[in-house]
């Protein structure tokens, strides 16, 4: 969309249900006046093939049109998981079934008052056919249409909960086709299972039973290969019928809790689509920070949007029951609409969206979200959002759209291995998001940018910090000691590869799989209870630090100690191997941080980089208030001050490279104090923007 180099903001505004028609022209004016530049209307396939090849555009070319009238470019969201009722009738076999057994009904969906929603299994021929009729009749109406930037593909890209996987017989068809391919011979697959009387491929089903069993480990990768297959899907049939308009997507952002759960993997979707994008909300548990780093690392070079935002308060689910959720009030404050989109957009994201223009009048989610009032009339929010972006558009501040993000000095590995066993084991993925999201937030309290990463990336990296590292594979064992070898600096907390990825808990001496060489001891002792082990900690060089979840003490057998539990046994170990080097630490520093952030804690997670022989780009004094990120161009480099405190902040910032020329290009003050160091002074819940070369 970025053919001039912008932050570009949009909306969500046609549900079917609303806003009502004598509204559009006039929110279409407003709209455009107050800087918005594309609005995504969902496209309900119940709402739109009324009866078997009957299709009612008309509402759509409408507002296409007039999009085209005021600069508003138009996306187009694909909606085929909205199922049309006379389809639901005709299809009954093909309904999503639970694992109990249970179909799911034709259910009214709350986002769009236009008919039933998640109902029907891409599985079945019958499906997939009604909904490749509708894609192509869809792509060959709109194919060369003026205004439309391209369509929106499965929208967030997940199935949002376990309940969403499928069991049926054609499901479980598929997954025994998978496994053939997979294992070739019953015998093959005997072995691995570690079950012996299968004498034909038809007896196998798909686990129902949660645990950390072969079966279920291959349950996931299966359930993850088929949701990307369908996508993949969508998108060739809708590019066949269209091959003018870009095809789009965004996923659910929750990487770092969702891949095993409910196939949530951002990196496997946006490799298909031409731009790529994230919903972030309540449900993420995660900042918009952390969101936006992960979805730059999914969508690499391509371009990226923070697709759905959150534009005002909500009211589902709340009552006189409920404890007091104040969260979902904080976006009613354009101060925090303000910073979430200085989040996002420093991440790298090329725009900045709602979910709503205004609320929808009907069901859980009425009212909710919407930058502009119900009746479409301005709002506060809605003028912080034109405010932004008027700065966004100013001319001195398109420099600034030429640069994007550096690349993090420290690559935080998400293992899909460890989350997989975390959730057979648990039941949920909640222990392995802590450990990732904790060591994530240290590093942004200490001013360290951290790229969140998977395993093919790792050799854009020096510096890798791994989280829960509690399952690995064979393979990727075996590469990560080649990665060390070479030069790279591995920081891993306890338990590193204690399970393979069939769940078997590995038998020699741990570490085991040769680390006991790459580390440089072995264990004496370990504690698998998480109950336990909630308040552990660790005697280290920057004070007493948190950990958690497992403890496992180590003998030395040529590193060095660099950390001890309260009784004297060693923590911590670091060592060299060929040309890299690794630190070991027996717990999860990560969960420690995520539940008892501190001072120590902070120091320890700044200190791993120049355990890595690194220099840290920038410096700020402690404030977990402020963090800084650089971009930059071939040219120009910048420094962006992000404040996330209720109140102004004035910061002294000193960078390993020398300050030339300083300009402000947002903020509340700026002064060169040397050529090495500037002090800014940022305005509340805000960022200050600052050309440093």
């Amino acid at each position: 969309m970025n053919l001039e180099k912008t932050i570009d903001f949009g909306a969500v505004y046609f549900r079917y249900s609303a806003p009502a028609k004598q509204d559009w022209e006039r929110d279409y004016k407003r709209a455009s006046e107050d800087g918005i530049t594309h609005f995504r209307h969902w496209f309900p396939w119940a709402a739109i093939e009324t009866a078997p090849g009957v299709f009612n555009w008309e509402p759509y070319d409408e507002l296409i049109a007039l999009g085209n009238r005021y600069g508003i470019k138009t996306v187009i969201a694909e909606m085929s998981t909205i199922v049309p009722d006379w389809f639901f009738e005709a299809h009954q076999e093909a309904r999503i079934t639970n694992r109990f057994g249970q179909q799911r009904f034709n259910s009214m969906n709350d986002s769009s008052m236009a008919g039933g929603s998640q109902s029907m299994c891409m599985d079945h021929r019958s499906v997939r056919e009604g909904v490749g009729k509708f894609l192509k009749a869809m792509g060959e109406h709109y194919k060369g249409v003026e205004g439309i930037i391209g369509y929106d593909v499965w929208n967030e890209c997940s199935l949002y909960g376990a309940e969403g996987r499928c069991y049926c017989k054609e499901t479980e068809r598929e997954f025994q086709e998978w496994l053939k391919e997979k294992y070739g011979t019953l015998e093959n697959l005997h072995a691995v299972w570690c079950r012996h009387s299968y004498t034909d491929w038809t007896q196998i089903r798909l686990p129902r039973v949660t645990g950390p069993h072969p079966e279920f480990f291959d349950m996931i990768r299966f359930q993850n290969d088929q949701q990307e297959r369908w996508f993949r899907w969508r998108i060739d049939v809708l590019r066949s019928a269209d091959p003018v308009h870009k095809l789009v997507a965004h996923g659910n952002g929750k990487a770092h809790s969702d891949i095993a759960v409910c196939c949530g993997d951002d990196w496997r979707y946006a490799k298909h689509p031409d731009i790529f994008g994230y919903t972030l909300w309540y449900a993420n548990n995660c900042s918009a920070l952390m969101g936006g780093d992960m979805i730059r690392s999914a969508a690499g070079d391509k371009e990226f949007w923070r697709a759905e935002a959150i534009g005002d308060a909500t009211w589902e689910h709340r009552s006189d029951k409920t404890e007091p959720e104040n969260k979902k009030d904080e976006m009613a404050s354009p101060d925090n609409i303000r910073m979430d989109a200085m989040m996002s957009i420093v991440t790298g994201a090329s725009a900045y969206i709602n979910p709503r223009y205004r609320g929808l009048q009907e069901g859980h989610l009425f009212q909710a979200y919407g930058w502009y009032a119900s009746d479409g009339d301005r709002t506060a929010r809605s003028r912080e959002i034109a405010s932004l972006a008027a700065w966004c558009h100013k001319e001195d501040t398109k420099e600034l759209w030429e640069a994007g993000p550096v690349r993090g000095q420290i690559g935080l590995l998400l293992l899909e291995d460890a989350q997989a066993l975390c959730y057979a084991l648990f039941d949920q993925t909640d222990l392995y998001a802590d450990c990732l999201k904790g060591s994530y937030q240290a590093f942004v309290d200490s001013g360290i940018q951290t790229d969140i990463i998977r395993m093919p990336q790792i050799w854009e990296y020096d510096c890798i910090y791994v989280p829960y590292p509690v399952a690995i594979s064979d393979r990727d064992m075996e590469t990560l000691r080649t990665w060390i070898a070479e030069g790279g600096t591995l920081i891993s907390e306890g338990c590193f590869g204690y399970f393979n990825d069939c769940g078997h808990a590995i038998e020699t001496t741990q570490p085991g799989r040769g680390f006991e060489e790459v580390f440089g001891c072995r264990q004496t002792k370990v504690h698998l209870g998480p109950d336990v082990n909630q308040e552990l900690t660790v005697d280290s060089a920057n004070g007493r630090i948190r950990g958690g979840v497992y403890r496992q003490a180590y003998e030395l057998t040529g590193g060095r100690a660099q950390g001890y539990y309260r009784n004297g046994e060693i923590a911590a170990v670091s060592h060299r191997f060929g040309k890299g080097r690794t630190l070991l630490v027996g717990t999860m520093t990560g969960y420690g941080y995520q539940h008892h952030a501190d001072e120590a804690g902070r120091r320890w997670f700044a200190s791993l980089i120049r355990f890595a022989g690194k220099t840290q780009r920038a410096v700020i004094p402690y404030n977990t208030d402020v963090t800084i990120r650089i971009w930059e161009n071939k040219e120009k480099r910048y420094a962006w001050i992000l404040n996330f405190a209720d109140m102004e902040q004035n910061v002294t910032i000193d960078f390993a490279d020398p300050v030339e020329n300083p300009v402000l290009l947002r903020g509340g003050g700026m002064e060169c104090l040397d050529d090495l160091s500037i002090a800014v002074r940022i305005p509340k819940k805000d960022a200050a923007v600052v050309r440093i070369r």
